[in-house]
């Protein structure tokens, strides 16, 4: 898979992006299941039924329903059979799927998943043997930098992501916390700490285990201005760096900066649905621009949600702001009917209704006539907006393909729990992640 800089999507989005006013649309988040079924052979008359799958909140489900259900006045001899839920519980559903050869026709994939699914078997069609589906809208490089595996096309992004600061400015500006502010570790450290010993129900940062291996990620960046992984696979920081992440995280959770790690990972992959936040006690949360509908919908009305840049080192090497794609969508090999898989993606991709009416769910759309459609019917949130442009404008090196793998974030994540638990020293994790991480570096190598 390629890497490069990530460079003409910026502007070709900023474009899009500098047209936007913003106005959003109503959104929840919550892990109801769709219907599932065995896929079907095309019928004497022609018809044909394809399985969807995806992950998401209540307002990314409505919306691909409604895109669903508009499908049927394109195609009217295609049926698609929705299968969706929450994030929780996805990953392990889907990698069993494709093994078994049992997966959906259309599947929603995580970028971390992709590394170690394409180097363990053949299981997506190539794109770009389809005549069928359109690529040309999409940037090439970031189509390119994500999509591509050994010169296949074997996934396309969902949309434009940026990883930012999601701020419930009514509650900040209650707690006197600026929103305006462009946090470094130490100043975030001090407001955290500041407001949590002012009143021990609440915290700044609503955090599960995931966003905290993104803020050590991120720290390593800033600190060496290199990937935390290298391309040849070995460690691309030193133990002193990740001793200085680890005794920061270890200091921002003794002093509240952060809800308990064991409060929040109750609601991993769905932080949305924690109490705290939908109570109103937690103000800022570090995610994806493309979580922003979700936590904003489980808000009253008159709640006003705006976001910001992600912490950046005074010193930072890299600014490690983060872009990349909301999800990927790719077509099982194992699909009776490729063909018809291929119409409904380049439909869902491309098409000027499909994206009016799925708007935001996926944060921007990579494909510019689409975004353009999207704003034309106002279903672009400001906010959303604001977080992609800045962090379009402040991106830091594009992760490569090994610090994407899933087993590799596994170790990181594990060592993390270890010190958010104060079951290790800073000392103590910065050893284990990078024997750890050597060890399991070696034996993906070994597997290439």
């Amino acid at each position: 898979m390629k890497r490069n800089k990530v460079g003409a999507l910026f502007i070709a989005v900023a474009l899009i992006l500098s047209m936007l006013s913003g106005c959003s649309s109503g959104n929840g988040d919550s892990a109801n299941q769709g219907n599932t079924s065995e896929g079907k052979q095309a019928s004497a008359d022609g018809k044909v039924t394809l399985r969807f799958s995806w992950w998401g909140g209540e307002d990314r489900h409505a919306a691909t329903l409604a895109a669903i259900e508009a499908y049927k006045q394109v195609a009217p001899n295609v049926t698609i059979e929705a299968e969706y839920q929450g994030f929780d519980g996805y990953e392990q559903k889907i990698k069993t799927q494709l093994s078994g050869g049992t997966s959906a026709d259309v599947i929603q994939l995580d970028l971390p998943w992709l590394q170690e699914l394409t180097s363990k078997g053949d299981f997506f069609i190539d794109l770009k043997e389809h005549s069928d589906f359109d690529a040309s809208g999409f940037d090439q490089n970031f189509l390119s930098n994500f999509g591509v595996y050994g010169d296949k096309l074997v996934a396309v992004p969902t949309g434009v992501n940026a990883y930012c600061m999601i701020i419930n400015k009514t509650l900040a500006d209650k707690l006197g916390i600026p929103t305006d502010a462009q946090w470094d570790w130490e100043t975030i450290y001090e407001a955290g700490k500041k407001l949590h010993a002012e009143d021990s129900s609440k915290y700044l940062l609503l955090a599960d285990h995931a966003a905290l291996r993104q803020d050590i990620v991120t720290m390593l960046k800033q600190r060496t201005g290199n990937q935390w992984v290298n391309e040849d696979y070995t460690v691309g920081f030193s133990k002193e760096d990740a001793v200085a992440s680890f005794d920061w995280l270890h200091r921002a959770m003794e002093a509240g900066v952060y809800q308990p790690i064991g409060e929040s990972d109750l609601f991993f992959g769905k932080i949305d649905q924690n109490p705290k936040w939908i109570n109103q006690e937690i103000p800022l949360a570090p995610s994806m621009s493309s979580t922003l509908l979700s936590l904003k919908n489980v808000l009253p009305e008159d709640v006003e949600i705006v976001t910001g840049l992600p912490v950046i080192a005074k010193d930072a090497k890299d600014t490690g702001v983060l872009v990349r794609p909301s999800q990927l969508f790719a077509i099982s090999n194992k699909s009776k009917h490729q063909n018809e898989a291929v119409k409904f993606l380049n439909w869902f991709m491309n098409d000027p209704e499909a994206a009016a009416i799925l708007g935001d769910v996926r944060s921007v759309p990579p494909v510019k006539s689409s975004q353009e459609a999207a704003v034309a019917a106002g279903k672009i949130d400001a906010a959303i907006t604001n977080a992609v442009e800045l962090g379009l404008s402040h991106a830091g090196i594009v992760d490569n393909s090994v610090a994407n793998n899933s087993e590799v974030q596994k170790v990181l994540e594990d060592v993390i729990q270890k010190v958010s638990y104060g079951k290790a020293t800073p000392e103590q994790a910065a050893d284990e992640l990078i024997a750890s991480l050597t060890s399991k570096l070696n034996e993906i190598k070994a597997r290439q």
